[in-house]
């Protein structure tokens, strides 16, 4: 087989690097490393990127980030071990024209339907109906073709020196243009993956920054993200210098800068770049768009980041009301591959990168016209348009939906994916994933910070975070996406459909919903008005988005009423101390939110140290507990009996008398200690509060 594939693909290299266009070929290969290394070096090209946990020379897919910049003439993929569409999707991004895409597969024999070694799952099956395509040839079948067919459709050439494109020169003038005679300046520049948008920033950048003295602020999702933009300026601004996250030439500079912290600080600048802007929340552009008068959104329209269009939609609507007169400019032109490359359009259809818009509806205002039903996956596979339809609603929805999220939606044995309808047609989708359910023991351990079992987050958050020993025996549904047709919203429909759901979920013997998304105040608005209870918000900020997350949950049993009222009622009791300590940086809005039912709470002495202070307390110091879940039982206990702390060593008495007055600043707590940090001080308070607790335990609860 190697042979005929070296063979085929040898045959076709001319052509298809005369075309611009790109090829997959798609085969099956055993455990036998050594004859698929031989293979490889076999390939007739030089410059050959390799994923793999396990072949010569391979990156895993866990690194590949570090050269989603760069460009390859063939890309080998070793999907035997575990097929990660993601993976597939930024592979296929750095394949430029005239190359080929080596998918590997395990070959475990052939089946009469589909290659038993494909992978498992419906996901699979949607891939092997995709095989059938000009993009691909699939060396798994008894015939295979000889020749690729070539798109009519050919690239229409490339410009000389910095630019590549024509709309990218046309792009890049304008936007230079108009902020050398403007005082105020906003531009979004768009593009599908490959259209060199990174660049025309670098570009843009170059130019400013050698003709004139300005500082540049770059804020995207990741450092990584940016590294064409830093190669731009290397290239075009000789004599400047790089840093690990800034460029300075002359008296300008071009500095990177996370989006949580650019929003913490909004320093000063001339210019500011905003690259991906679809993976930031509205609300934080928002506030970007308030403070800088010069700014330039760049972001991909459809991707395997999992950002995209949705995003798009609303980011143009707030556009128009705070800046009426920004400016769009959009790259259609491919640099790294011809337009209409067959490859492309392959890749988007199999991970669902280009799903069209919902259609303009008029939507019913009264429930009784709608109905909610379980959709059946297999069903669901064979049917495109209700496919296409369903994580259409789920994409324009949410963020951060990625191609291995439509994976685990349709292959997870845990997940359950319910539908709104009017009539046949599908308006709303909730997907929940069953979690929970350990012995007493898996429990037991994964609530002494033991263990961590994957796949059951809610479970282990409520058992863990919580402090419920018991809480990873119970059922739980969490619910993983809730979304709406856009011309539905504010109808009350996803209340509706939630409702709905909650009942059908009864059928499963589950005993805890819950959900755990970004703390925003419409958000908790939304689940604090369908009853469900807050049981946890988190203690570190997303650096993306700038935002704690929440967990809430809501009974459908006497077992959930239990652990949701012990755990609502412990987190009401805990969380003006962690307002003190851990969340005391937390905004003031989503602080308003969740302290307005908890006034009652609120006034506890620090005298009043209960059952679960005690278990909380003795989790920590006997077991691996985390120190800021304990925090607030830890700071009662310390109180109650600060006089017996007296009789401690000088040492245990510093540590706990330290925690007491900074709270959760562990760092320091190191500091004023001379610790090697806070781990350390985290050891050192595990051990003095064992001495406390053997001290005073006769009396805990007096």
């Amino acid at each position: 087989m190697f042979s005929d594939i070296i063979s085929f693909v040898e045959s076709n290299k001319i052509a298809l690097q005369k075309s611009y266009q790109r090829h997959a070929v798609v085969f099956h290969a055993g455990a036998d490393n050594d004859v698929i290394n031989a293979f490889i070096k076999e390939i007739p090209y030089e410059h050959k990127l390799i994923i793999s946990g396990c072949l010569d020379r391979s990156l895993s897919d866990k690194k590949m980030t570090a050269v989603l910049g760069e460009e390859y003439d063939a890309v080998v993929y070793d999907a035997r071990e575990q097929f990660n569409p993601d993976v597939l999707g930024a592979v296929s991004g750095v394949l430029r024209g005239g190359g080929y895409l080596f998918l590997i597969l395990p070959a475990k024999g052939l089946s009469a339907t589909k290659p038993s070694g494909f992978f498992d799952g419906l996901f699979s099956d949607h891939v092997y109906q995709m095989l059938i395509h000009d993009a691909v040839t699939y060396f798994g079948d008894k015939t295979t073709k000889s020749k690729i067919k070539i798109s009519s459709a050919l690239n229409e050439g490339f410009l000389s020196g910095v630019y590549r494109t024509q709309d990218q020169k046309s792009a890049v003038k304008s936007i230079l243009s108009s902020l050398q005679n403007n005082n105020t300046y906003c531009s979004v520049l768009t593009s599908g993956r490959g259209r060199g948008k990174s660049a025309s920033l670098g570009i843009i950048a170059s130019d400013l920054i050698k003709n004139n003295a300005c500082k540049i602020l770059l804020s995207a999702p990741k450092l990584s993200v940016s590294a064409p933009i830093f190669e731009h300026l290397k290239r075009q601004c000789a004599g400047g210098e790089l840093h690990r996250a800034e460029f300075v030439f002359q008296q300008s500079s071009l500095k990177f800068i996370a989006p949580d912290l650019l929003i913490d600080m909004l320093p000063e600048a001339d210019v500011l770049f905003v690259d991906e802007a679809a993976a930031i929340p509205l609300p934080m552009l928002k506030c970007l768009l308030d403070h800088y008068s010069n700014i330039i959104f760049s972001t991909t329209t459809h991707g395997y980041e999992g950002t995209g269009r949705g995003f798009v939609l609303k980011f143009y609507n707030m556009l128009n009301q705070i800046k009426p007169g920004w400016v769009k400019h959009e790259l259609h032109q491919p640099v790294r591959w011809s337009i209409n490359d067959p490859l492309e359009k392959w890749i988007e259809d199999v991970l669902f990168l280009n799903l069209p818009t919902s259609r303009k509806i008029n939507c019913k205002r009264d429930v009784k016209h709608y109905h909610v039903d379980l959709i059946n996956r297999h069903e669901l596979i064979q049917d495109k348009n209700k496919l296409n339809s369903m994580f259409s609603l789920l994409l324009f929805a949410h963020y951060r939906t990625r191609p291995s999220d439509f994976k685990y939606l349709l292959d997870s044995e845990n997940v359950r994916v319910y539908g709104l309808y009017d009539g046949s047609e599908i308006l709303g989708v909730l997907v929940v994933n069953q979690e929970g359910g350990f012995d007493k023991d898996i429990s037991s351990a994964i609530y002494k910070g033991e263990r961590r079992p994957q796949g059951s987050m809610l479970a282990q958050t409520l058992c863990f975070h919580g402090g419920y020993e018991n809480a990873a025996t119970l059922h739980y549904a969490r619910i993983m996406r809730i979304a709406i047709h856009p011309d539905c919203q504010g109808l009350g429909l996803g209340s509706f459909l939630l409702g709905q759901v909650l009942r059908e979920e009864k059928k499963y013997s589950i005993d805890v919903m819950g959900a755990s998304f970004s703390a925003t105040k419409l958000m908790l608005e939304f689940w604090n008005n369908n009853d469900f209870k807050l049981m946890r918000v988190g203690f570190s900020r997303d650096h993306v988005s700038a935002s704690h997350s929440a967990v809430v949950c809501k009974s459908l049993n006497s077992t959930g009423d239990n652990l949701v009222s012990e755990l609502g009622g412990k987190f009401k009791r805990n969380i003006s101390l962690w307002m003190q300590g851990s969340l005391q940086e937390i905004s003031s809005e989503i602080k308003y939110s969740i302290i307005y039912d908890i006034n009652s709470e609120s006034k506890l002495s620090l005298q009043d140290v209960n059952f679960n202070d005690v278990l909380d307390v003795k989790s920590f110091a006997l077991y691996n507990r985390n120190y800021e879940v304990c925090l607030p039982a830890i700071v009662r206990y310390i109180y109650k009996f600060r006089n017996q702390i007296t009789l401690l060593s000088k040492e245990d008495k510093k540590i706990l008398d330290l925690s007491f007055k900074y709270m959760s600043d562990l760092k320091k707590i190191a500091l004023v200690m001379r610790l090697q940090g806070k781990s350390q001080a985290e050891k050192k308070l595990r051990i003095a509060m064992q001495h406390l607790i053997k001290l005073t335990e006769s009396s805990e609860l007096e």
